[in-house]
């Protein structure tokens, strides 16, 4: 009951069923041995970064994009699928998921709704997703697509150096702070508690879809392609 079952390349699979009813699906393009997890839709108000997601994905499995033959990339356009479906950022039980993961810096305490951690840490069907996820798959990079009226490539665990290849295509900053205190974020518990290069891109909220696509689908591609070939 609680293992994730991977799909195989150019299928899906309903990999959960949030509280809302919708299903949290996971997609898989290419077979290489080299593996990546690209997120959305972590906070359902932030459209920029799952629709981005969706035409990424839409554009591998029509082969418009075609990625080096060593690299196997998981998509979850939407991990908050009841979030996305009301434009909110918060899930069914209105839990900020990138609050919730159960990183050593977690808290119980919130001056803001939108940032309500849960009741305790995981304690939400889409965070425990993700954790097994990132187990199962154990990806070389992670991505998460995010919007933010400051935006920037912000970076966590061993990755300036993917960062930067973004920002060359993408022309945003590399930064490895946001700005503000994130407790049981993705960043950290991912990033910067277990080494895995993390990548929070915050793309320009309010950004038009085809803008965001024209800016930065070639990031995503060569971000990709560099990882896959060398250690960051």
């Amino acid at each position: 009951r609680n293992r994730v079952r991977l799909p195989l390349a150019y299928k899906k699979t309903s990999i959960a069923r949030t509280l809302g009813g919708n299903k949290i699906e996971l997609y898989c393009y290419g077979t290489g041995g080299v593996k990546f997890l690209l997120l959305g839709g972590v906070h359902g108000d932030e459209s920029e970064g799952f629709l981005l997601a969706e035409r990424f994905r839409e554009e591998l499995q029509n082969k418009k994009i075609i990625l080096n033959k060593n690299i196997r990339l998981y998509i979850c356009e939407r991990v908050n699928p009841d979030g996305c479906e009301n434009l909110r950022r918060t899930n069914h039980s209105n839990v900020d998921l990138n609050r919730n993961l159960p990183s050593l810096d977690w808290q119980g305490g919130f001056k803001n709704l939108r940032y309500y951690p849960g009741k305790k840490a995981n304690s939400e069907i889409e965070t425990s997703c993700t954790i097994k996820l990132i187990n199962k798959i154990k990806p070389k990079l992670i991505i998460s697509l995010h919007s933010y009226e400051k935006p920037m490539i912000n970076y966590n665990g061993p990755c300036k150096e993917f960062a930067e290849i973004m920002s060359v295509h993408n022309s945003l900053p590399p930064k490895s702070d946001i700005g503000y205190p994130t407790p049981g974020s993705l960043g950290t518990y991912a990033g910067l508690e277990r080494n895995i290069p993390t990548i929070t891109l915050e793309i320009f909220n309010g950004q038009k879809p085809r803008e965001v696509w024209r800016q930065h689908s070639k990031a995503l591609v060569h971000v990709l392609e560099y990882a896959a070939k060398n250690k960051s």
